[in-house]
């Protein structure tokens, strides 16, 4: 077999203009506008439809990689490993090399932040113009129509094109009124017949969201290939409530949870674990899927999962660890399309530097001024001054280790509350410094500020104490992943379930910071395998030699 055949191609590859293949008729968006279809190619559509559907059969691996740049922001890095699928469309460039044309991933509507893609050599890869990026859009959604109600009327078929050229092509004025079109029941009856259609109606939503990231791969040896991209993606270090809501079957943003819930000042207190969420919308773009994160420094994950499925069926992929780690990696496979895919870590501060030695130094607080409370008159007599430099002394000593904290970014900010009491314990023996020096104009008050002192220095080496203790107790909770196999092994995990089960047990229906991806997630999970094949299988059906946009006259002719 000769592995370096270059195939025939499909079309001449258009590096500028509306299209990724030639126009002659189309030069300008009002000449689109006027008919969509004439700068689409729904045989192309179809083929790269059929991708999508499929990655899982040509992608091979998928790698996300998260770090923490700061208490705002996190670095998604994306590896995936595929190989070039024969289906995918060829394009003949100018410079003689012949290119194929592949859907990579679905990334929301937003304009990406320090986003770059290379391929394993280091290099830079082909990805269409906006413009030509909307046009291979249109042709996929154009074909999922056809592919969905059959070839119907010619007229039917320009309103459907008008259509998905104004949910795909048009402003954020026009996406709103399209889909005010389909509330108010006042679109083209044609096109309301499609979004009646489970199948139609998730393709189109999720285009209406999302963009497609298209690349063009130079066609021939080899066909296994690796390519990265990575972006900046925004933290807020908040709290929210989940996502999902079971009852409605939608996945959204969840409300802000307020200063002083109680899982907020706990977390913030090191009492419980700050609870991060991630979603992973990609896991059903491949056959295995892992996520991987860094925990900032200063920082521990103690707990991570990761859960992948649709959430009205059975058998979930799933994986969980347990323990104290600085890197983790998560695994599933096999996930079906139109899935829910989260991954939540917890995490805590590291028990040892300056968390125990801020505790350290509290308890040092508390007992000198419980010793200096507990022997008032020896403190006013003739003696004042040294209680007064053993104090100073110790205020000294704990601002030092205070400020000898090295947590930058989100380590600082999830130690800003326990910081707070370790500066509290630091200002006491100043505190008590001043009404022992007082103490000779109202020696009465010196008795009861010093008990205040002692208490509230008590308390808060008690709140370290049980931050620290727990700590040191959640890293020691060791479970293993359920990939992780071997004879000796004898804790054999229970597999989920259903989705339902797993999110329960893991939390995913708690409160959670959230980091947003830059990919683009499923909202509603209507999506079945009984849909999934119909739609496969009409797609297979519609196999057609011809390339190229089919105008209106065309249509009216075919009719």
């Amino acid at each position: 077999m000769n592995r370096t055949q270059i195939p025939t191609a499909d079309h001449e590859l258009s590096f500028g203009g509306m299209a990724p293949w030639p126009l002659p008729d189309a030069v300008s968006m009002t000449d689109i506008r006027r008919d969509p279809a004439a700068r689409c190619c729904q045989e192309c559509g179809r083929r790269l439809l059929l991708l999508l559907l499929e990655s899982s059969s040509w992608v091979s691996h998928r790698t996300e990689h998260v770090s923490f740049r700061d208490d705002r922001s996190v670095v998604r890095r994306v590896t995936v490993e595929f190989h070039v699928p024969e289906q995918a469309p060829v394009f003949s460039g100018e410079d003689g090399q012949a290119y194929r044309l592949v859907p990579l991933s679905v990334m929301r509507r937003k304009t990406l932040v320090n986003f770059e893609l290379r391929d394993d050599a280091g290099k830079s890869v082909i990805m269409p113009t906006l413009r030509q990026n909307q046009a291979i859009t249109e042709s996929m959604l154009l074909a999922c129509a056809d592919a969905t109600r059959g070839r119907a009327d010619p007229a039917g078929a320009e309103a459907v094109a008008d259509f998905v050229h104004q949910v795909v092509s048009g402003d954020q004025e026009a996406l709103t009124a399209a889909y005010k079109s389909l509330e108010h029941r006042t679109a083209d009856p044609a096109v309301l017949g499609l979004a009646d259609q489970r199948i139609f109606r998730a393709m189109l939503d999720r285009m209406a969201d999302n963009f497609m990231l298209w690349v063009m791969i130079p066609a021939g040896a080899p066909r296994r290939r690796k390519l990265t991209f990575c972006c900046d993606e925004p933290l807020d270090p908040h709290y929210r409530q989940p996502g999902y809501e079971k009852a409605e079957g939608q996945y959204k943003l969840g409300d802000k949870l307020g200063a002083w819930h109680p899982r907020v000042w706990w977390s913030a207190l090191g009492l419980t674990t700050t609870r991060i969420r991630f979603p992973v919308p990609a896991a059903e773009n491949a056959a295995s899927f892992h996520f991987e994160i860094d925990a900032p420094k200063g920082v521990q994950i103690v707990e991570a999962s990761l859960l992948a499925g649709r959430p009205k069926e059975a058998a979930p992929s799933f994986d969980h660890v347990q323990g104290g780690f600085p890197t983790v990696g998560l695994h599933v496979i096999e996930v079906p399309n139109g899935s829910l895919s989260r991954a939540q870590i917890g995490l805590q501060v590291l028990t040892r530097g300056w968390l125990i030695n801020s505790m350290l130094a509290s308890w040092a607080v508390c007992g000198f001024v419980l010793a200096f409370a507990m022997h008032p008159a020896a403190v006013l007599g003739t003696t004042q001054d040294f209680p007064i430099l053993i104090l100073v002394a110790l205020a000294g000593v704990v601002a030092g280790v205070i400020a000898q904290s090295d947590a930058k970014g989100l380590a600082a900010y999830l130690l800003r509350w326990t910081r707070g009491l370790a500066i509290v314990a630091a200002i006491l023996p100043l505190v008590a410094t001043t009404f022992i020096a007082l103490g000779t104009v109202q020696r009465s008050h010196v008795a009861p500020a010093l008990w205040t002192a002692a208490v509230i220095g008590g308390v808060i080496a008690t709140l370290l104490t049980a931050v620290c203790v727990l700590s040191w107790y959640r890293q020691r909770q060791v479970v293993c992943s359920p990939w992780e196999q071997s004879r000796a092994r004898r804790d054999i995990p229970e597999r989920p379930a259903n989705f339902a089960v797993a999110a329960l047990e893991h939390h995913y229906d708690k409160p959670a910071v959230r980091v947003d991806s830059a990919e683009g997630w499923h909202t509603e999970f209507d999506w079945d395998c009984e849909c999934e094949n119909q739609l496969v299988t009409a797609l297979l059906l519609q196999s057609s030699a011809a390339h190229g946009p089919v105008s209106r006259h065309d249509l009216a002719m075919a009719g």
